[in-house]
């Protein structure tokens, strides 16, 4: 796996070279983009190219060959003319006009480690933005078991998870072609469809006017909306696996921050203990012990009740996302649910919840609830609140 971090400080884009190689300890090729400013030159070049209806070909750059990009959002005179260079700006060119994998911009919104908003700034072009003194977190970049003062949001993936769900669903998107829909090949069916938020339906389509319409949107129809046509169009012709690249990572993104993260439609495992934690199988854990609700979320199929969750599970979306999710929208009504969580209720049974910064069950007293930003029933969210991590909207907390 390439990974490269492309910075004009050389001392500092060392310092983030060594923590990533420190939290990934597998030998992946990580290092340096010593040469970055003719490397981005190349991608204006493929713009400009594009723009005048000429071959992007003609202009090789080694984006093309990056599995993981990390930029800090304040770059400085990478351009040919000496003028400033966001990382936001490198993360649009590189997502727009190569076959980038995973990027990762740093310092682009300031103000806070954990955003307990949860939305996670879909407008912007990079897969993950973090703060800079993150990128050498153990669970940004490999599976990490939840344990006490360890960093390990709940909606985190490693990135090497990222970057193989993002080129899968790309070949998928691929094998389709572009004016196939793109719904079905995610697993957002039309049941589904109806229960999007307002922003999660308009980022796939500004013209579906119902679910039946969104169900229908094909890629080549997102493209168009995402992008210029003028652009779009010329790379059709020269360039298409850069827009099946492109949308690929637009579209999980997506899938993340404005479909799974507000838990209407679909919810991943931990997520479905804190909300049912009557799915755990008592025969077969200890439910008085909080780590074993962490174990059950880690195996589900051996520590819940498989035979009614497994019902529900959505193998398309859990391949784009590259964690198992649960249609939410279908298991919340099923007639079982009603019955177990009476009985559940009647015994009064020990309860845990879940932390969003640690991925770790704990009692109430233990957290700080907060409220995200999705306006619906499971805005209440709860932290382990670390004293080495900054939150923020602090109002959020006071309102939780």
């Amino acid at each position: 796996m390439r990974i490269r971090v492309c910075d004009d400080d050389e001392e500092l884009a060392n310092s983030w070279v060594k923590d990533i190689g420190d939290a990934l300890q597998d030998g992946d090729d990580v290092s340096r983009m010593d040469n970055a400013k003719d490397e981005i030159s190349q991608l204006l070049n493929r713009k400009i190219a594009v723009e005048n209806k000429e071959d992007p070909r003609a202009h090789a750059t080694r984006f093309d060959e990056i599995d993981i990009l990390v930029v800090d959002y304040d770059l400085l005179h990478l351009d040919g003319a000496g003028s400033r260079t966001t990382g936001e700006g490198v993360a649009r060119l590189a997502r727009t006009f190569s076959t980038c994998g995973a990027i990762v911009v740093m310092n682009q919104y300031r103000g806070a480690q954990f955003d307990l908003g949860m939305r996670g700034h879909l407008e912007s072009f990079a897969d993950v933005n973090v703060a800079a003194d993150l990128i050498g977190s153990k669970s940004l970049w490999r599976a990490v078991a939840p344990q006490a003062d360890l960093f390990n949001p709940t909606f985190w993936r490693p990135m090497p998870v990222l970057l193989e769900a993002s080129r899968d669903l790309a070949k998928s998107l691929s094998d389709k072609g572009f004016d196939a829909p793109i719904a079905a090949q995610i697993g957002l069916e039309l049941e589904a469809s109806t229960e999007l938020s307002d922003t999660a339906f308009g980022f796939l389509s500004g013209k579906a006017q119902t679910a039946e319409d969104l169900q229908k949107i094909t890629l080549r129809e997102f493209l168009t909306q995402s992008l210029d046509p003028k652009i779009v169009e010329p790379l059709l012709d020269t360039m298409p696996d850069v827009l099946f690249n492109f949308a690929s990572f637009r579209i999980i993104k997506w899938l993340d921050r404005a479909v799974l993260r507000p838990m209407d439609v679909l919810i991943d495992v931990p997520h479905l203990i804190d909300r049912l934690p009557f799915l755990i199988l008592q025969e077969k854990n200890d439910i008085d012990d909080p780590d074993a609700w962490s174990q059950a979320a880690l195996d589900p199929e051996g520590r819940l009740n498989w035979e009614l969750v497994s019902k529900y599970r959505n193998d398309a979306a859990s391949k784009a996302l590259g964690r198992l999710v649960i249609d939410w929208h279908r298991l919340s009504h099923d007639s079982q649910i009603d019955d177990m969580q009476d009985e559940y209720l009647e015994k009064n049974a020990t309860r845990f919840h879940l932390a969003e910064d640690t991925s770790r069950f704990l009692k109430r007293e233990n957290l700080t609830q907060y409220r995200a930003d999705f306006h619906n029933f499971g805005d209440r969210r709860a932290i382990e609140k670390l004293a080495t991590i900054t939150y923020g909207p602090q109002r959020r907390m006071r309102f939780g």
